[in-house]
């Protein structure tokens, strides 16, 4: 009987100082390791807007009618301005969007010439362009894209001759179109950073200005255009 009761005590025992373990570790506060951050989704679909920066210079011939003779008149110069579009992200791989962007520009040129024996000289003046493009992006679902865009171009310019002593300015938007390729870094979820170039192409444009015999002059007008922007998406 007493080793049975020894036996019995210490089973007490035990099963007392177990219950008073787990009392103890239930009364301790649970620590848990922080959730690892979600990994950021690139999704480019969505309005933006932004502004852009950059340089632009053209090829451009002023032809003098009726004499035949054609002058580069070639203006380039720093330009600036804004652009908003939307994108639709189709799947991980392709974007397709539309953009419009205006882009004010200082580029000027003058250049002499002589027709007909009359000196003369002839100032192109471009104060602005502007473009509405279809575009189509390829990303590989991180934050890069590569695209090209096509579309219409807009230019407006001041013309200015002179012959033989005498001064005449026109003044014209025109209109033509515009192909362009660039590559743009999403480098938040609701930013992005891009660099553009654009190729504008304006034809023919004959103008007359008031000089001698009513003097006709053809503008042949390609820009080329590289910029630098920034796009809030929305």
């Amino acid at each position: 009987m007493k080793k049975i009761s020894t036996a019995l005590l210490a089973a007490a025992s035990i099963l007392v100082l177990s219950q008073a373990a787990s009392a103890a570790d239930m009364s301790r506060p649970v620590y848990k390791a922080p959730p690892l951050p979600a990994a950021p989704m690139w999704t480019w679909t969505g309005l933006y807007i932004g502004g852009h920066i950059g340089g632009g210079w053209a090829s451009e011939t002023a032809t003098v009618l009726p004499t035949g003779v054609g002058v580069g008149t070639d203006p380039g110069g720093f330009l600036g301005g804004a652009q908003i579009g939307y994108n639709w992200q189709i799947n991980p791989t392709w974007v397709i969007g539309i953009e419009g962007d205006w882009s004010w520009t200082g580029a000027s040129s003058t250049t002499a010439f002589t027709a007909a024996g009359i000196p003369g000289t002839v100032n192109s003046d471009h104060n602005w362009y502007s473009t509405l493009a279809g575009r189509l992006g390829y990303t590989s679902g991180g934050p890069w894209m590569v695209y090209a865009k096509g579309g219409g171009a807009w230019m407006n310019a001041d013309y200015t001759a002179t012959l033989g002593g005498v001064t005449s300015a026109v003044s014209n938007t025109r209109s033509g179109w515009m192909v362009g390729a660039g590559l743009e870094w999403m480098f938040t979820p609701n930013w992005t950073a891009k660099v553009e170039y654009n190729y504008m192409d304006f034809g023919t444009n004959t103008y007359t200005f008031l000089l001698p015999a009513g003097t006709a002059v053809n503008f042949d007008t390609q820009v080329n255009v590289v910029k630098a922007g920034v796009n809030y998406k929305f």
